[in-house]
């Protein structure tokens, strides 16, 4: 408790010097200062409770692991700017396998007049061709409709691997399926 009550005192600057030095203590202060703030930019940017969640997770992270390149001035600033691309990254990436959404709207359900046969045959051929680890999660969340934490519990891995998972497994379809998509 004493040594929190002399870091709280101390700026943020001298704080992610102290985490340079992995100085938990040190990370938990300025936790404690911008957890809120950091969380409120992540859900007003996403507009997505679990992707919030995610992105401010991964922003964390990075400042505890990359204090190293924090070189001086507003932390604040800096902390906020890794936030923004993560928001970023994560915009571009679901952009990128929103098709593979579409993609499964267009291959119907077998029983719709307006199925797409051809582009069936190719999606299951590509979805077919998928890793192993890539295809189990991709076919639980897309054909079974399970949820990404019932994926979690059943294929015995984190939430957060599910997503990348499926993720991967979204960017090699859209690769394989770019000239259906088109």
């Amino acid at each position: 408790m004493k040594v929190e009550a002399t870091h709280a005192a101390v700026d943020d600057e001298a704080l992610l010097d102290r985490i340079k030095l992995k100085d938990s203590t040190a990370f938990n202060v300025l936790y404690d200062r911008y957890s809120e703030r950091l969380f409120g930019y992540c859900l007003a940017a996403t507009k997505d409770r679990e992707l919030a969640e995610d992105i401010y997770q991964t922003t964390l992270m990075t400042v505890f692991q990359k204090a190293e390149q924090f070189k001086g001035g507003d932390f604040a600033a800096w902390m906020f700017t890794i936030a923004r691309n993560n928001v970023r990254l994560s915009q571009r990436n679901r952009l990128q396998t929103s098709d593979i959404d579409a993609a499964f709207d267009l291959a119907g359900d077998g029983e719709s007049p307006d199925r797409d046969i051809f582009f069936s045959g190719a999606l299951e051929s590509a979805i077919a061709e998928l890793p192993d680890e890539f295809r189990e999660v991709f076919l639980l969340k897309y054909v079974d409709g399970f949820a990404y934490h019932e994926i979690a519990e059943k294929c015995d891995i984190s939430m957060s691997l599910v997503k990348v998972r499926i993720f991967r497994a979204k960017k090699l379809l859209r690769k394989t399926l770019q000239p259906y998509l088109s």
